[in-house]
Order: C-alpha cells, then structure tokens, then sequence
C-alpha cells in the first residue's frame, strides 16, 4: 500500500519520498524525474529506519536529481550576462514578445502590444534590465495569486491558511507546500509559461493542506477548486 507524502532534510535540501509496503527483505529506492523518492520496505521496518537510509543515500539523490534537471531542457529567465539582439523572441507568461533595445539613461522594461521594449544604458546592460523586469512581474503575480488562491478554497468550504509566499528559481518542481510553516514556495521559471499555469500550481500546493499527499482525495480537491486544471498540468508535463 502506497503511503503520503513525506520528506527528510539533509544539507539543509529537502528530499521528498513516498513509501510503499512490500514484502521485501531490504529498503529499496528509486528516483524518478518528477522529483520525488519512491521507498519500498517491508511493514517492519520502522519510519525512523527508513528516514535514515535516505539520508545516507542523500548525495546519490541529489546528484540523480540534478541530472534529471539537467535533462528537462527547461526554458531558463533572462540573465544579465546572456546576450540580446534587437528583434529576438521573450517569452513572457506565455506570450511571445518581440524585443525591442532602446538606449537610454533611464532604464526600463515594458511591453507594447507586440513588444518587450527595454531601454538600457548599453546592449551589455539588456540582460539585467530584462532579469528585473521579469522578478518584478513574477512577485506581483504570485502575491496575487496566493491571496486569490487561498479565497478560492475558503469559499469552496475548505479551511487553509493565508500561506506566506517564497519565490526561487527551482530545477525539479514548479511548487511546494511546507504544511508545518503554512508556505508555498513557488517556482520563478513559471514566468516563462501562460499565467494558468501558475494558477494551477497554486491551486495544487494549497491542495496540499487539506489532503498532504497525491492520493484520490486529492485530485478530488484539486478537481473542485480547478475543474481543468489538467489541461495546464499537461503543459507543464508533470
């Protein structure tokens, strides 16, 4: 029988696994590229036991995920020291922008109609325009989203906390819910996909809190606040 969703720390990274009861005579383990740790153990062996052993295994782990990371060819943000031309293609919330490089004093981003115009006191200087212009807008968003979230399941008759909200460049997920610490850290990379993708992570880690692991119940949840929202998981090839 498959058990909730768990997770350990180790070096101060989280590592988030799933047990299944077996009759087997050793832990087993194995990594898959949706980030997660799927466990196998006989119903003797004890949680703490099994906690353990995948911290002794922490450095193949993390080493395995990154890997996968590395070969999930995701779309990246802007960087300052990535190079810019005139004319090239930003995906911006899943829209394609034509950009625009204007030099000036004053620097800036914005979009107009078709374009991302940046003006930037040199074409060296695109990249750190664009970078702000993108945390700017993705902190705007997600604040919003968070508390619009959250008033989504109130009013559906669930009882969730007001999350407190952290935002970070993540390889292996879009999103997490720490349950304990009522917070949603949420991936930066989403400004890189349409806003309902975003909406949907929203709404699958605040699912989290009433149902803490990927059984039936919750999808149930996640069904009733969002009724299509596979649509936008599968945009996100989860």
């Amino acid at each position: 029988m498959e058990d909730k969703l768990r997770t350990v720390i180790s070096g101060g990274r989280e590592i988030r696994w799933i047990l299944t009861r077996k009759k087997v005579r050793n832990v087993n383990l194995r990594i898959k590229p949706d980030g997660l740790v799927y466990v196998s153990a006989s119903a003797r062996v004890p949680i703490k036991y099994i906690e353990e052993f995948i911290r002794s295994k922490a450095e193949f782990i993390f080493d395995s995920l990154d890997k996968f990371a590395s070969h999930a060819e995701l779309p990246d943000l802007p960087e300052p020291d990535t190079e810019y031309r005139d004319g090239d293609t930003i995906c911006y919330f899943g829209y394609n922008y034509t950009l625009s490089i204007l030099i000036a004093v004053r620097e800036n981003a914005v979009t107009d109609g078709e374009r991302l115009i940046v003006y930037a006191k040199s074409p060296e200087r695109v990249g750190a325009v664009l970078k702000k212009f993108f945390l700017e807008g993705i902190k705007k968003l997600f604040e919003e989203l968070n508390k619009r979230t959250c008033l989504m399941f109130i009013a559906k008759g669930y009882n969730v906390p007001s999350a407190s909200l952290q935002i970070r460049k993540m390889s292996s997920r879009w999103g997490s819910c720490h349950i304990s610490k009522k917070k949603i850290v949420m991936n930066s990379r989403l400004a890189l996909y349409p806003r309902e993708c975003s909406e949907y992570v929203f709404v699958h880690e605040y699912a989290h809190f009433i149902v803490p692991n990927h059984s039936r119940d919750f999808y149930a949840v996640l069904a009733n606040v969002m009724p299509d929202y596979n649509k936008y998981r599968k945009m996100l090839k989860e």
